[in-house]
């Protein structure tokens, strides 16, 4: 069950936003550590100085969903634990239905170079839920291995071998025992232009991303299994959470699904300016967020309303050290 809530907020963050954003903190490398009740666990949130060095990033999200008709609410409580803009750990607690919260704690390592070659997630009996281990070859991840343990239920178990070549500036991704490939193609500033996934060779999903002159994705469009269109703004004030997150930039994308979106994932995550509203298909969605005297973000909140079948409540909040 807990494995299935997982994925329902995975894939709540990647509708939402576009259908889509983030996963952002919850899904591939971005190692979500857990504050319960959203309260601020360190640095100095009301600090004017516009010294820009995060420390504590919290991630809260309320999600209600019904599923195949089955009404499904879960709260998450995340921080994730940031030392010289490097993640150095984290955990999230979830509830479902207002069951008790459980906690998993995650711990990045890297290797001399300064690659990440593990994230370990641990549950509270100190057995290790989640696993990524990846391989390079130079500067390039040629291998990600995904491992998830059920221990309540083993017959849910996971394991994923993902292989990379590389061919001008497309990344091919291939899965042992999966007929579907994925292509990243990426512009000549290195930024993730294009996710294509093939079933056997033919292609079933695509998205396509755009930036403006600063570095920022301004639209996305999606086509095949799902088709959408969304554009994304920003206000005039510096990301603090790019510097933090670009340090493993491909890794945040090239161990997801095939289906998660991407154009969310980088505005939140790798824009250069703090992104405040996403245009769906027509329908604008405009976040509040809130700054102190020296026009650094202290908090976001994202909010959407699908009616009785979706509805998610983001909320921010972004501690620093001066």
């Amino acid at each position: 069950m807990k494995k299935l809530l997982l994925i329902l907020i995975s894939l709540s963050l990647f509708t939402a936003c576009e259908n889509e954003p983030i996963d952002n903190g919850l899904s591939g490398f971005e190692n979500p550590n857990n504050n319960p009740g959203g309260g601020n666990s360190g640095g100095n949130n009301n600090s004017d100085s516009d010294d820009l060095t995060l420390s504590v990033y919290e991630l809260d999200i309320d999600l209600s969903i019904s599923f195949f008709g089955f009404p499904i609410t879960t709260i998450t409580n995340s921080d994730i634990n940031i030392s010289n803009d490097l993640i150095v750990s984290s955990s999230i607690e979830l509830s479902a239905n207002d069951s008790p919260f459980v906690t998993e704690n995650q711990t990045i390592t890297r290797n001399s170079s300064g690659q990440v070659i593990s994230d370990i997630s641990v549950n509270e009996s100190g057995q290790n839920t989640n696993e990524y281990f990846v391989t390079y070859s130079g500067n390039n991840i040629t291998q990600i291995e995904y491992n998830y343990y059920d221990y309540e239920d083993p017959s849910y178990n996971e394991s994923h071998v993902y292989n990379y070549t590389y061919s001008g500036n497309v990344i091919t991704r291939t899965e042992v025992g999966s007929s579907i490939t994925i292509e990243f193609t990426l512009n000549s500033n290195d930024k993730l232009v294009k996710k294509e996934a093939f079933d056997s060779g033919t292609s079933i999903l695509a998205e396509e991303v755009t930036y403006n002159s600063e570095g920022n994705i301004i639209s996305s469009t999606t086509t095949g299994e799902s088709n959408n269109t969304a554009t994304y703004a920003y206000d005039n004030f510096e990301n603090p959470l790019k510097v933090v997150y670009d340090e493993s930039y491909l890794l945040n994308f090239l161990a997801d699904d095939y289906s998660d979106e991407i154009g969310g994932l980088i505005a939140q995550f790798h824009s250069t300016k703090n992104w405040n509203s996403v245009t769906v298909d027509g329908s604008t969605f405009n976040f509040n967020l809130q700054y102190n005297a020296a026009n650094r973000i202290q908090s976001r909140e994202i909010s959407y309303n699908y009616g009785p079948e979706l509805s998610i409540s983001i909320n921010e909040n972004f501690n620093y050290l001066n």
